[in-house]
C-alpha cells in the first residue's frame, strides 16, 4: 500500500439525482497488490496489438505484460511532493479507486485519473464541470457500494464478465432480476491511455 496510506440503458450524469440513505460498508476495501489475469477479451487490445508488434498479424506477449504491468506492485503511488498517480489495470484495480477517492474527499484526482474522458467530454460540451460526478457519487455512495457488494472480485467475480458496448467500452454488471432494490447494477468502463476509467454506472 502506498503512504498514504449502462440493465441495457445507462444514464449517464449529470441526469442523475436519487435519494441516499448513507450507510458505508468498507469491507470492500482490499490490498492493493494487483492479482495476475489472462488477456482473452477479444477487442480489449485490438489497436494495441497492432502498435505494439513488431510483426504483422502477431501479437507480442512482452509488450501486453508491460502494458498491464503495476509499477512496483502497486495501484496508487505517491511522490514525496504528494503528488498521486493511480493505475487501473484491471476494473477491480478502479473499483478500490472509486472506494478510495469517495472516502478520502479526493475529487480533484477523481475527475482527472478515474472517470473516463468522455464522460468528461460529456460534462463540458453541456458546460458543466466534470467535477458534479464525483458529487454525485457521494450523494449515492451506499449504492456504489452496494453494487459492488456483488462483484466484489470486480471481472473475475463468479458469474460475472466483461462484455463489450463499444470501441474500448466495456460492461460488468449483475442480472436487474432479484435486485429491485439497487440503484445500480453495474458499471461501464473505459479502457484508456491503457488504464481503465469510469464511464459511469449501470441502471
Amino acid at each position: 500500500m502506498p503512504s498514504r496510506t449502462l440493465s441495457t440503458q445507462s444514464k449517464y450524469p449529470p441526469r442523475l439525482a436519487l435519494p441516499l440513505v448513507v450507510l458505508v460498508t468498507l469491507a470492500l476495501l482490499p490490498a492493493c497488490t494487483p492479482y495476475q489475469r489472462e488477456i482473452s477479451r477479444s477487442g480489449i487490445l485490438t489497436k494495441l496489438k497492432d502498435q505494439q508488434s513488431g510483426t504483422r498479424g502477431t501479437t507480442d506477449p512482452t509488450s501486453l505484460s508491460v502494458i498491464f504491468a503495476v509499477p512496483e506492485g502497486k495501484i496508487r503511488i505517491e511522490d514525496e511532493d504528494g503528488n498521486v498517480t493511480l493505475y487501473a489495470k484491471s476494473v477491480k484495480h478502479l473499483m478500490n479507486h472509486i472506494i478510495y477517492a469517495l472516502e478520502n474527499n479526493e475529487r480533484e484526482l477523481f475527475t482527472e485519473q478515474i472517470l473516463s474522458q468522455i464522460t468528461k467530454d460529456e460534462f463540458a460540451d453541456r458546460g458543466l464541470d466534470p467535477g458534479i460526478a464525483y458529487d454525485q457519487l457521494i450523494k449515492h455512495k451506499r449504492d456504489v457500494y452496494k453494487v459492488f457488494q456483488f462483484m466484489p472480485m470486480g471481472e473475475r467475480t463468479p458469474g460475472l464478465y466483461l462484455k463489450p458496448i463499444g470501441d474500448n467500452l466495456f460492461r460488468l454488471a449483475t442480472s436487474r432480476a432479484g435486485h429491485k432494490d439497487l440503484l445500480w447494477i453495474g458499471i461501464d468502463v473505459s479502457f484508456e491511455n491503457i488504464n481503465y476509467k469510469l464511464r459511469w454506472f449501470v441502471r
